[in-house]
């Protein structure tokens, strides 16, 4: 299977059309078009994510070695102690409608 340039691909879709121009015609290559062009934008934008994605991976490790290296690195105990208790409320149906 082949990978199509832009030119191509609606050169192919050119050749299957033709001359033709119902309604059929022109929806298919109308959904074609929107097709193509979103994939190629998907295809854009995960480079676009892969960029940031190293961006940010980098910055974290710089930061993290920084404050390593610095002493100042300290472990947080986000747990907390205690679980919190809730207390069941006894309430009756003339408490609904007060």
């Amino acid at each position: 299977m082949a990978i199509l340039s832009r030119e191509e691909f609606f050169n192919r879709i050119n050749t299957v059309v033709g001359d033709d121009s119902s309604d059929e015609a022109i929806s298919f290559i109308e959904d074609m078009s929107d097709t193509y062009n979103a994939m190629e934008d998907n295809s854009n934008s995960g480079a676009e994510w892969e960029r940031r994605y190293r961006e940010n991976d980098e910055a974290w490790r710089k930061k993290y070695s920084t404050r390593f290296f610095r002493g100042d690195a300290t472990i947080v105990d986000n747990e907390p102690n205690e679980p919190e208790v809730i207390e069941p409320e006894n309430i009756t149906i003339d408490d609904l409608f007060e």
